[in-house]
């Protein structure tokens, strides 16, 4: 989740209905769900949203989105924090800490944190010349590293509360950030569509994937590492092999693909677009194995862009911000069943 392409705050809201999925792998062929009937399950916001995150452990999940952002409980859907934001901050992007505790968000020059369970700020990390376009944090939670508009991306000690390392990519911008499972490395990429993938804790070069056609929009490491998917502007997927650094291209999407997802199980990706659907992709075929598209339309009538995709830790539960006052959420045993 990412100037030149439509950010979470331009992009138009989306929402995407699913109608059945895998119970391990978040994916499968279905046809249409009527919206918040079962077993889709809506949350009321009472803001617009465009980001969402889960919780490491699955019991919470946070949702930002125009001047606001909020935790709720995922069993209930019942509020549980609300953190003090301006009235129209945009907060497009959203990274639970690993234990749980903490929320982190982009703010002008680096990263804001939060208390996860009062809502209070926590502190600040700066650096950036403006608003990261991206943040993640490292897997034992002692890195956040947030991706530059002037090309830098900058990892912070996040106890010191001080840069710890800055890796130039080389491309105008970077849109997207993320650490490998075991924390070796960190991959990024942005407008130049190269995929740049950096050793930890030295920041050594370690490769650079091609293929994209335009900017490379978002970057979602397996589980267990050893595939990355990217999602990019030129419409495509795809899934690289780095002990190869061959990639398979999922191809479907009618324009920019936004978000990218891996599900737990590393057997299935999840995607959005600007084209107004989420795709669901088996990895070992790069077959395509559902699409679904928005119930938003724009003024012209055209489905929004789809922009904002979460999957709970235990691949249960999927769930899509779409810029409207409602977070619709998929109960995997509930489809399943139904």
């Amino acid at each position: 989740m990412r100037a030149g392409w439509p950010t979470p705050v331009q992009a138009r809201a989306a929402i995407a209905l699913l109608a059945a999925v895998l119970a391990a792998g978040c994916g499968a062929p279905g046809g249409t769900a009527a919206a918040c009937a079962a077993p889709v399950r809506c949350v009321s916001l009472g803001r617009t949203a465009s980001a969402v995150v889960f919780s490491p452990d699955g019991t919470r999940f946070a949702v930002g989105g125009i001047g606001t952002l909020r935790v709720f409980d995922t069993a209930s859907g019942r509020r549980v924090a609300e953190m003090p934001v301006r009235e129209f901050e945009p907060v497009t992007e959203l990274a639970f800490s690993p234990d749980g505790r903490q929320l982190a968000t982009p703010v002008e020059g680096g990263a804001r944190l939060w208390d996860a369970a009062t809502g209070r700020p926590a502190g600040t990390l700066t650096g950036h010349a403006r608003v990261p376009l991206d943040i993640a944090f490292s897997p034992d939670g002692r890195w956040l590293a947030g991706a530059g508009h002037n090309g830098v991306v900058r990892i912070w000690d996040v106890i010191a509360g001080r840069t710890f390392l800055t890796l130039p990519s080389g491309a105008d911008r970077v849109d997207t950030v993320t650490f490998s499972p075991d924390r070796t490395t960190l991959a990024a990429a942005g407008s130049d569509g190269a995929i740049r993938v950096w050793r930890l804790p030295d920041g050594a070069p370690v490769r650079t994937l091609a293929g994209h056609a335009g900017a490379v929009r978002e970057l979602s490491y397996a589980p267990l590492g050893g595939l990355l998917a990217s999602a990019g502007e030129d419409g495509t997927v795809r899934v690289w092999n780095l002990a190869t650094d061959a990639g398979t291209v999922l191809s479907g999407h009618d324009g920019a693909v936004h978000e990218v997802v891996f599900c737990p199980d590393g057997k299935t990706v999840a995607s959005g677009g600007g084209d107004g659907t989420v795709r669901l992709w088996q990895v070992r075929t790069a077959a395509q194995r559902a699409v679904l598209e928005s119930r938003v339309h724009d003024a012209d009538g055209r489905l929004s862009a789809v922009i904002g995709i979460a999957v709970s830790p235990d691949g249960s539960t999927l769930a899509v911000a779409d810029g409207g006052e409602q977070l619709r959420m998929w109960q995997v045993g509930e489809l399943v069943a139904a």
